[in-house]
């Protein structure tokens, strides 16, 4: 017997529950890591049926009573009316309301359901629109060409140093952010349904403008800075790891700052840091950064607004108040 068991046909707890970054590559950007298998054997009975000497053998149910003797009892059936515990009442128009943090919920699935709701509330600005064309103008301007493509070549002499740490982050980074702040999926899960669900809405933003303005990426422009990477199959403009690292910042800065004073400057430290390692290896311009960072803020205000997001805000606040680290 093959079939997978768990929470999912992906696989359940074992599984990896992140997003992968958007600038990962071409393939897709959700990793849901090694599919967990628990195959089913030959075990074999309780005691010997009458007259027989030898075990017979039963496979998953197991069997108490073993023919001849009779069949087994059948099972009973479990009462669970939901895949996600609910509470009552709910708000109008939704017939339950999960309750947080939705714990039988991949949150490599959840994730979509946040990205659904955004998709929901969130329509482009004109004004924000109209400030990333100015920032794209301003880039293409002859002289800051020339600055962005002296600033990638100066850049080439770090990606030794730096390989490791922006490849890792090529596919997720959500870990550094972890590893920065201290915190765990165990124990502040609520957050990191959030975080989640930020990588994501943050890539459907970013992917809308890459779209729009469809900007060459800078090995086209320059083929000497030769990226070790495999180039992303998407426009550079602006910088979705950018938009996804700022908007984490965001989210983590709204649910933890009455816990860790410095999260405002440790969180934008490391966004930063994500955006600059894209330049680093080549595949964005400095420009592009800087539309990223500029297009989360509208993001995270969204985000954080919407119905399910403020409610999963506060159920994390919770979890830093109750396990500050």
């Amino acid at each position: 017997m093959g079939k997978t068991i768990g929470p999912t046909d992906g696989g359940g707890a074992a599984v990896s529950n992140t997003a992968g970054a958007a600038d990962a590559g071409i393939g897709g950007t959700i990793s849901l890591g090694t599919v967990l298998i628990r195959p089913i054997g030959i075990s074999p009975s309780l005691d010997y049926a009458p007259g027989e000497h030898w075990f017979r053998g039963n496979q998953w149910p197991p069997e108490n009573t073993e023919p001849p003797n009779g069949p087994p009892v059948p099972w009973g059936q479990n009462q669970a009316r939901h895949f996600t515990p609910v509470t009552y009442p709910s708000g109008p128009g939704n017939p339950f309301q999960v309750t947080l943090p939705p714990r039988g919920w991949d949150p490599a699935y959840y994730q979509l359901v946040l990205l659904a709701e955004f998709a929901q509330h969130w329509t482009p600005a004109a004004a924000l629109t109209t400030a990333l064309e100015a920032i794209l103008a301003s880039a293409l301007t002859p002289a800051n060409q020339a600055a962005e493509r002296h600033n990638l070549i100066q850049m080439i002499e770090f990606r030794a140093g730096d390989l490791d740490e922006v490849v890792a982050q090529m596919t997720s980074f959500d870990a550094y952010f972890r590893g920065a702040l201290g915190y765990s999926v165990p124990s502040h899960p609520c957050t990191n349904y959030l975080v989640q669900g930020a990588m994501r809405v943050a890539e459907l933003a970013a992917m809308y403008y890459k779209n729009l303005f469809q900007r060459a990426r800078p090995w086209q422009l320059w083929p000497e800075l030769m990226p070790p990477v495999a180039v992303p199959g998407h426009a550079s403009f602006p910088s979705a790891h950018a938009t996804q690292s700022t908007t984490i910042a965001r989210v983590l800065q709204a649910v933890a700052a009455g816990a860790v004073p410095s999260v405002v400057d440790i969180t934008n430290r490391l966004d930063q840091r994500i955006a600059r390692g894209r330049e680093v290896l080549g595949l964005h311009y400095p420009s592009d950064s800087a539309a990223g960072r500029l297009l989360a803020a509208e993001v995270a205000t969204v985000y954080l607004a919407c119905p399910t997001v403020a409610r999963l805000v506060i159920a994390a606040q919770q979890e830093w108040a109750s396990y500050a680290v």
